[in-house]
């Protein structure tokens, strides 16, 4: 039984109009560049999160000439079927989010674990050689739809830390206290939740490198602001580390110690990942991590969430290629590529050509689109 069951577009990037039928195991989206094929899983990532992995001024997700865009997804969830829908629209400038589940509004964070996702994209490559914002933000993606308590002590976390930034630039000495407090309390707790994330995630990740055919060890570590073996001596460093770097916080005017400045750090073989080894162990290694992800929230949620794979064969010889369509047994996939290896397991396509999804016949002999 498919976890996302239809899925219904309109106004959404190239998309005037398009209504889809999903099933199990693997599905690929297989057009030229520019087709609309990764809009098709932008929508899908938007339904399931409320948010846009493609861009952060999500108006832009509207079709050119409109003011609003609608996204709407039929999903089975513990035995019964929902409707989760999402509409973006622009008045006066300004933009609007509204999220419903079987037609009644509902907040994001109520929405967040209905339909949990994984998604793997080129720009994963950047949480290899990027700022350690992005390799949060794996994190973050995941926690938020696993527990929702998780989601609002993040979201309370940054509120704290966007006020008392706004107070160190200002350059009054003292008057942090009850943000500190705030600070201290939410950050241990997120930080607990990572590292236990993280322990369960690692090994899943290396072991997953092996079997996508990486070559060497790859190493996933949790590199915490405040170290501590429990949340009594976390809180104590966190209370050092703030005291200790008071006087330059308010020099620069900005809060330098907590989880908002954690990082993951991926070594392949003893050294930094970014450093070592080829593009495709890069995006080798980013799989492995995107499907130990997923694991790890089927284990939390005891559901598997869909695995969005954008464009995820490129730079991958043809052996690992056919290890990640062999996922058709291991869930819902659905992957865009213009370029599809040899295999003999039938996939189901979808060809899309000008924000136009259509269904199609497709050997196991056939290759390009």
């Amino acid at each position: 039984m498919p976890r996302l069951r239809r899925l219904w577009i309109r106004s959404f990037r190239n998309y005037s109009r398009a209504d889809i039928a999903l099933d199990d195991g693997v599905t690929a989206l297989v057009g030229r560049n520019g087709a609309g094929k990764s809009n098709v899983l932008e929508a899908v990532y938007l339904v399931a999160t409320g948010r846009s992995h493609r861009t952060a001024r999500e108006e832009e997700a509207i079709q050119s000439g409109e003011t609003a865009a609608r996204v709407r997804a039929q999903i089975f969830r513990r035995g019964r079927e929902e409707e989760i829908e999402i509409t973006l629209a622009v008045e006066a400038g300004r933009l609007t989010s509204q999220m419903r589940v079987n037609g009644a509004p509902t907040p994001r964070g109520s929405v967040l674990g209905r339909l949990t996702v994984v998604l793997a994209a080129p720009w994963d490559l950047e949480m290899v050689r990027g700022p350690a914002a992005g390799r949060r933000r794996l994190l973050d993606a995941a926690l938020a739809q696993i527990s929702p308590a998780y989601f609002f002590a993040l979201h309370r976390y940054h509120r704290v830390v966007a006020q008392r930034n706004a107070h160190l630039r200002r350059g009054v000495p003292g008057g942090t206290e009850a943000w500190d407090a705030q600070m201290v309390a939410l950050g241990v707790r997120i930080a607990a939740h990572r590292g236990a994330y993280m322990r369960r995630m690692a090994p899943e990740a290396e072991a997953w490198f092996g079997r996508l055919g990486g070559e060497g060890a790859l190493t996933v570590a949790y590199r915490p602001s405040w170290l501590g073996e429990t949340d009594e001596t976390r809180e104590d460093e966190a209370r050092a580390q703030m005291a200790r770097l008071r006087a330059d916080e308010i020099r620069r005017g900005t809060t330098l110690s907590g989880p908002h400045r954690d990082d993951v750090e991926l070594s392949l073989g003893g050294t930094a990942l970014r450093a070592n080894g080829s593009q495709g162990q890069w995006r080798t290694a980013m799989l492995a991590i995107r499907l130990a992800e997923r694991g790890v929230m089927a284990s939390e949620t005891g559901e598997s969430p869909v695995l969005l794979l954008d464009d995820a064969l490129s730079e991958l010889d043809q052996d690992r290629q056919r290890r990640i369509l062999g996922l058709a047994e291991e869930g819902q996939v659905l992957l865009t590529s213009t370029v599809l290896p040899r295999v003999a397991r039938p996939v189901r396509v979808l060809t899309v050509e000008a924000g136009a999804v259509a269904e199609a016949a497709w050997s196991s002999q056939s290759e390009t689109f």
